[in-house]
């Protein structure tokens, strides 16, 4: 195997001038350059990737940390792919391969491998951050944390999400609606997402003076049945759900429907979800776009910018929440329309 020492062998030049000249690092004569060039072709040199990309401290490579769940459902896969397409295309654009990484925070105070890093699946007061910033490479979020960061962030406003979906309710004659809550409500495991969704439907619900739940669900056996009770029982009147992810909401759909209830026209039904994934599903929902590939495009982008020394960290970018009507909200009279949470046995 020819090595850099051969070449400076061959070339009568010092093994740092062959450095030099293969990285760029610094200007030589021509016929220094011309004479080192001559000699790696005529040997077959070919640089080792690893200990090039020691000597020059960089990898080109972005680390994507992300949550991997093997028991993920199949439609969280295919949204977290459409992601990571997003993010190896802006990084090969950038010149850098995208390395997926399912590291925690106890996993990350070991070696990384990567020049910076974009972190999905941000908690609310993540304790990776902490973590993070002792590392000290480039980080840009995507989603957003409780707590200040130096970080940079883009998500998509989920507070604003949270008012758009009660402001389109109401304005369909919605009265009392319930929210489908997370089941992990602890503030130390808690998605960000989930908070700031929750903090911006309380505070239109408010401001409307309606009626809001917000109902936890717990999974395992007829998850979707105990859910609607119980939020029947915290709002009878209910006529509509709102959900800040589909995957729990398309259960309660079925369990609706099993129950004789209509949709929209008993119970209207609202989620937040990539549009153009929900459009293809077999149950489309009134949705708020999450446009997850333009948030790890512009991440991506941000993250190769603050390596090049053009952008600087601590930007926090906001998409705004649109809402697209795909057939599961309508019109409610209050009085008229019928329960949307009656159970089984009343319908028998």
């Amino acid at each position: 195997m020819v090595t850099i020492r051969d070449v400076a062998a061959d070339a009568g030049v010092a093994r740092s001038t062959v450095s030099y000249v293969l990285s760029g690092k610094k200007k030589l004569p021509d016929a220094t350059r011309e004479r080192v060039l001559a000699s790696v072709s005529k040997l077959g040199y070919r640089p080792d990737p690893a200990a090039r990309a020691l000597a020059l401290r960089r990898t080109n490579i972005l680390g994507f940390l992300a949550s991997i769940d093997p028991a993920s459902r199949e439609s969280d896969i295919e949204v977290f792919m459409r992601f990571v397409r997003a993010g190896m295309y802006e990084a090969n654009m950038r010149g850098f391969d995208l390395l997926i990484m399912g590291k925690g925070e106890d996993e990350l105070r070991g070696d990384v491998l990567a020049d910076a890093l974009v972190v999905m699946d941000i908690r609310d007061n993540d304790p990776r951050i902490p973590v993070l910033q002792a590392i000290g490479l480039p980080t840009v979020l995507v989603g957003h944390p409780g707590r200040p960061s130096a970080f940079s962030a883009v998500d998509l406003d989920f507070e604003e999400a949270g008012r758009v979906a009660v402001d389109h309710l109401v304005a369909l004659g919605h009265r009392g609606i319930a929210l489908l809550g997370s089941n992990a409500p602890a503030a130390e495991t808690e998605m960000g997402f989930a908070v700031r969704f929750r903090r911006g439907f309380v505070q239109r619900c408010a401001h409307h003076e309606i009626e809001g739940a917000i109902v936890p669900f717990a999974v395992g056996d007829d998850a979707a049945e105990r859910w609607l009770d119980a939020a029947r029982d915290a709002l009878p009147g209910a006529s509509a759900i709102v959900a800040h992810t589909p995957g729990e909401l398309e259960p309660i759909a079925a369990a609706l429907r099993a129950r004789g209830v209509r949709i929209p026209e008993d119970c209207s039904l609202i989620t937040v979800a990539p549009e153009v994934v929900m459009r293809a599903s077999a149950l489309p929902l009134t949705v708020i776009d999450l446009p997850g590939d333009e948030m790890v495009r512009r991440a991506t982008g941000l993250v190769a910018d603050e390596l090049a020394g053009t952008a600087r960290p601590g930007v926090v970018e906001l998409l705004p929440a649109v809402l697209s009507e795909l057939g599961s909200t309508g019109p409610h009279t209050p009085g008229v329309s019928a329960s949307a949470f009656r159970s089984t046995s009343a319908q028998a």
